[in-house]
């Protein structure tokens, strides 16, 4: 379980970083074909880093599974690393650094522009806009995974604090299909074995893909509305 607070959307934060991910769409897919693709083991390894900050179980379960089918050597152990030092023992590569780096700080700000200018000069440009667009690809996951888990809590007499229902139940009327599609595909996954590069690379272009229907319609939006990210941290 990560030390951070998990976080969930506001509707500023959710037009933002929507805005922010169908920018990276093509990048996203680059990421698993193409010239700037990355390693599967390396590129699940990225996902699990990011999703060591946030926590969604939805990510964990997909990810988690991803990671093990891909050859990642200790998926749940860079799951449930607390620090930039704990990530890079179990996976010894920059990529990994800029991935938590990314996490922490939403995407965002002098740290994580700093860590790409780092990645981009141990690798290369192109690849490490690969790797940012893979984070981004998580992050929008984790925190719309934790904003429907939210709803489910308010369901139960445990509302967030400073959530708002009318937000939470637009998000899981759009986003439920798909997060159960994810529900149902990480149950499956458990019975998977490991898995060549090529099915892992397929796999996660079909991932951008489906994932991509959905978010274009925000993703417009948020690009019309340009706004600053606001995201709710709660534990």
């Amino acid at each position: 379980m990560s030390r951070y607070e998990k976080k969930m959307w506001t509707l500023g934060g959710c037009l933002a970083d929507h805005r922010s991910v169908i920018l990276n769409l093509p990048r996203i897919a680059g990421a698993y074909v193409g010239p700037n693709a990355v390693d599967p083991q390396l590129n699940e390894s990225v996902m699990v880093t990011v999703n060591s900050v946030n926590s969604c179980p939805y990510c964990e379960g997909l990810h988690g599974e991803l990671a093990r089918m891909a050859g990642v050597d200790d998926p749940e152990g860079l799951m449930n690393a607390t620090s930039e030092d704990e990530c890079r023992k179990l996976v010894d590569d920059p990529a990994i650094s800029y991935a938590r780096i990314f996490a922490e700080q939403d995407g965002r700000g002098a740290a994580v522009d700093q860590a790409f200018e780092q990645l981009a000069t141990a690798t290369r440009p192109a690849f490490a806009a690969s790797v940012r667009a893979l984070c981004w690809f998580l992050l929008w996951g984790s925190i719309g995974g934790n904003t429907i888990n939210a709803f489910f809590a308010r369901l139960t007499g445990k509302p967030k604090a400073g959530s708002s229902f009318l937000f939470e139940l637009v998000v899981i009327l759009y986003y439920g299909p798909l997060f159960l599609i994810i529900t149902i595909v990480n149950t499956l996954l458990r019975f998977a074995p490991r898995v060549p590069k090529w099915f892992s690379a397929a796999f996660g272009l079909l991932l951008t893909v489906i994932a991509g229907t959905w978010i274009i319609l925000p993703g417009i939006l948020g690009l019309i509305a340009g706004t600053k990210p606001r995201i709710l941290a709660h534990g």
